[in-house]
């Protein structure tokens, strides 16, 4: 059994259960915004909105290189000999390509996204009881409600 070919199935079961992991947390969009798992850029953590959308968009590519990872995992470790060693291989690079691809995509998504809303605190979304009592605003403020 050729070693190698063991070590990159191994690295295709590690990067497949990663990409399938985030792929159908992202079909399904429940994936949280973090700043560890998945596509994170700037434009996708600048709101809830633009992540959700960039991983629901970019999860079926995610899934199906994960699918390729199982498959290049299966047949380097099954296989253990150059033929495995070269299944794995291509099998590994198909999933990056993959995965990069997609996450291209999922970011083209995520910048269709309008930015959200800037937070008001100025009785617009409230009670509006500030508003009504002039208090909208600090001592050294020009714009009132």
């Amino acid at each position: 059994m050729i070693t190698a070919a063991l070590v990159l199935g191994v690295v295709d079961a590690v990067l497949a259960v990663a990409v399938l992991v985030v792929g159908a947390l992202g079909v399904t969009r429940r994936l949280p915004r973090n700043r560890f798992v998945g596509i994170r850029t700037p434009l996708t953590l600048r709101s809830d909105a633009a992540f959700a959308t960039a991983h629901t968009v970019a999860g079926p590519g995610f899934l199906g290189a994960g699918l390729i990872a199982v498959l290049g995992a299966v047949l380097g470790i099954a296989a253990g000999s150059a033929t495995g060693l070269v299944f794995a291989a291509v099998a590994l690079v198909a999933a990056v390509v993959i995965v990069g691809a997609a996450a291209s995509v999922g970011l083209r998504a995520a910048a269709r996204v309008p930015d959200a809303p800037a937070d008001d605190s100025c009785g617009t979304s409230g009670c509006g009881s500030c508003v009504l009592a002039g208090a909208c605003g600090t001592a050294n403020s020009t714009a009132r409600c």
